[in-house]
């Protein structure tokens, strides 16, 4: 598979817009990285599907595609609407209840048993990330009594918050355990936990997919203010994050998303995790061919920020145009990648040089993560094409990577699990290598000359002769010209 034009990954959520083999074809020709499959909804014998088709897709036209599970975490919901949607109008009068129910606009299921002993009068319950907004009346038995302040078109399903309330729910739930067994057995590469709030969290999730034979990757899903002020010991705990600045924006203030994603990326970039930007990226897209200019900006921010991926969720899940919001971030992200290059760009924002020299290496450090840090240094003072990473595992081509070098971070491996693994890092492409025994410098000359890089300087990150094959102790500048000769 060639190089694609973007560096930064696409994830996109794949539901009944996208679930169609035409329309995954198309999404991954145009861009796509990452399938996500999300367990808040639909059944396992659909997800098992689905799985299946995306890999058949993949496997049809040569792409590699990896498969994203994203467990449900405690969100509290909405139950079934009859029809699947109703609305709710200002002022109206609309009783949630704790009974399964099938919802209407003047009577909404809540899957929550807790919530009449959560509320009271004169609190605040959003729905649908906020877009709409009630406040408590009254509350007894199963029933809570609500005055609707801003009305909307509501679905099933969508989630309810209940801002600046402590709920008394663990995040890694039975359910979430049923849907983490389902996601081991059908192979997914990454696994992400909502409503993370502590280390322990995502412990609790890594130890559960090992006992199940699993080892995907497990992110964890920012998305709770106590989660903001945990958040070096969630990330030194996970092997990577998602800004999910939907229930991020109601469970915190709104006017301080932009500046708590920006820390969220530099905390992921400086311990060498991944890290991915989600919720209404390109919204408007759901219902319309373009994108608006705001939405164009905020997804170049991101990437600008130094986000690994990129997400879609309504748009590729049940939007009208999921092929066109892969083509658009595709564009979007080889556009802003090409600015990295410009030396007019650094001076208007400094940040960048920051961003593309490197990252401070630990106090106490590893070799590999000097050998990193020496990387960047050497391709950005002799301007080096590429940066090949003969590896057994991920963390290597993911430390380098984290510099977000102007030139690709190319891993040879063995082993598929890693090139699936890796199919989230920004700026890494992965090819695998047949068989075992086969020589990395056999498969990685032909490739380097098939995709553009016969000549030039490059940089090769290896174990050394001596090394642990497993380790990176070596660094190597090379002429592409001839060493591969």
């Amino acid at each position: 598979m060639a190089l694609p034009s973007h560096r930064t990954k696409i994830i996109c959520t794949i539901g009944p817009a996208s679930a169609q083999p035409e329309v995954l074809t198309a999404m991954m020709q145009a861009g796509m990285n990452v399938c996500r499959l999300n367990f808040a909804h639909g059944d396992f014998d659909s997800h098992a599907a689905t799985i299946r088709l995306i890999r058949d897709t993949a496997a049809a036209i040569g792409h590699r595609i990896s498969i994203y599970a994203d467990l449900p975490g405690p969100k509290i919901r909405l139950g079934n609407l009859a029809g699947g949607q109703c609305t709710l109008e200002r002022g109206a009068s609309v009783t949630l209840t704790t009974q399964n129910v099938e919802g209407t606009a003047a009577r909404l299921p809540v899957r929550f048993p807790e919530l009449t002993r959560s509320v009271g009068p004169g609190d605040r319950i959003f729905l649908n990330d906020g877009f709409l907004q009630l406040t408590v009346n009254a509350v007894g038995g199963t029933e809570v009594a609500c005055r609707v302040d801003v009305g909307g078109l509501l679905l099933s399903h969508k989630g309810v918050n209940i801002p600046g309330k402590e709920l008394p729910i663990k995040a890694f739930t039975p359910r979430d355990h049923e849907c983490l067994d389902f996601a081991v057995r059908h192979g997914a590469d990454v696994v992400s936990q909502s409503f993370v709030q502590k280390a322990d969290d995502l412990h609790e999730v890594r130890e559960a997919a090992r006992a199940a034979g699993g080892n995907p990757l497990i992110f964890g899903k920012i998305e709770r203010a106590v989660a903001l002020q945990n958040i070096d010991t969630i990330v030194q705990a996970a092997d990577g994050i998602m800004v999910a600045r939907g229930d991020l924006g109601v469970e915190t203030p709104l006017e301080g998303i932009a500046i708590a994603q920006k820390r969220l990326i530099q905390h992921a970039r400086r311990a060498g995790k991944l890290v991915i930007t989600a919720t209404q990226m390109l919204e408007s897209m759901v219902g319309n061919p373009r994108p608006t200019r705001a939405e164009v900006t905020d997804v170049a921010n991101a990437i600008l920020d130094g986000t690994d991926c990129v997400m879609l969720s309504e748009e590729s899940a049940i939007g009208q145009y999921p092929v066109d919001a892969v083509r658009m971030l595709a564009r979007i992200a080889a556009a802003t990648e090409a600015g990295w290059r410009d030396p007019e760009l650094r001076e208007v924002l400094p940040h960048l040089e920051t961003l593309l020299s490197g990252r401070p290496v630990a106090d106490d450090p590893q070799i590999e993560e000097v050998i990193a840090a020496d990387v960047a240094t050497a391709t950005i003072r002799l301007g080096t094409r590429m940066v090949i990473t003969p590896t057994t595992r991920s963390q290597q081509p993911r430390r380098v990577a984290a510099y977000r070098l102007p030139c690709w971070v190319v891993a040879f491996t063995l082993n598929p699990e890693i090139g699936q693994q890796l199919n989230l890092c920004s700026g890494v492409h992965t090819v695998d290598l047949p068989a075992r025994g086969v020589d990395w410098k056999a498969v990685a000359g032909p490739w380097c000359k098939d995709n553009g890089f016969a000549d030039g300087l490059a940089i090769v990150t290896h174990h050394g002769a001596q090394g642990r094959a497993e380790a990176t102790h070596c660094l190597e500048i090379i002429d592409l010209a001839t060493y591969f000769a």
